[in-house]
């Protein structure tokens, strides 16, 4: 093989994982965004959870926590991690409402009964 032949392969090559891995970062690019989107989504959806809690007064200690956990990931570049953070903070914030919901008059049978 010549010269000529093996610089023309190269060439070849080097176009050859050039296009490839413009390809691979275009599909991890939407990955990232689809990413963002459902931190952001998930986030929302906790923030105005945790708004429902508080308005009961009946915020679970560690919620909040969370939340700003979350957050500093995300800022932080882990993504995973702020989407499974915030997923917990949203989890705990419903959960505080649905125990809103059973106290409020699950109390008066044992206060009213003793």
């Amino acid at each position: 093989m010549n010269n000529r032949s093996f610089l023309l392969i190269f060439l070849a090559f080097l176009a050859f994982l050039v296009v490839g891995c413009g390809q691979e970062l275009a599909g991890s690019s939407a990955a990232n965004d689809a990413q963002i989107a459902s931190f952001e989504a998930v986030y929302a959806a906790a923030e105005e959870a945790l708004a429902a809690a508080e308005d009961r007064r009946n915020v679970w200690s560690k919620t909040e926590e969370l939340l700003s956990d979350a957050k500093s990931a995300f800022i932080s570049g882990d993504l995973d991690s702020a989407i499974d953070l915030a997923t917990e903070a949203k989890l705990q914030a419903e959960l505080a409402l649905a125990q809103a919901d059973s106290e409020e008059g699950a109390w008066r049978s044992r206060v009213l009964s003793e």
